[in-house]
């Protein structure tokens, strides 16, 4: 098992958010259209959820992104009742294969412009 933690101020990841170059190159289509459903100040707390799950993804794969790991890669979508889920693609599935990794669970929390995530690697 490994553990991976990220936290991030909401405001500072905005720019990215409002930049569609940006919002490509980290996030899936899936992503983005789930994000698109949401009214403007959603959508960034929501993407900035998605981000920090991919860094704290990252980090219970033991690598850093640009080590075999690309941000969109590391998609994170929603279940039925709307928990985050990780799916992983490309370099990241073959890093978490190498690694004996075989699912990542993810816990968002958002809180006073502040948003925490907490992904386990089993």
């Amino acid at each position: 098992m490994r553990i991976g933690v990220d936290l991030l101020e909401i405001d500072r990841f905005a720019r990215i958010a409002a930049h569609p170059g940006g919002r490509r190159i980290v996030f899936s289509a899936a992503e983005l259209a789930r994000a698109d459903g949401l009214g403007a100040g959603r959508r960034t707390e929501f993407l900035a959820g998605r981000f920090c799950a991919k860094e704290a993804s990252a980090k219970a794969l033991g690598r850093g992104l640009g080590q075999g790991l690309v941000w969109h890669e590391i998609e994170v979508l929603s279940d039925a009742h709307g928990a985050p889920r990780v799916l992983l693609r490309g370099g990241a599935l073959a890093v978490a294969e190498q690694a004996g990794i075989e699912r990542i669970d993810v816990s968002l929390s958002h809180h006073a412009g502040l948003v925490v995530c907490v992904a386990i690697a089993t």
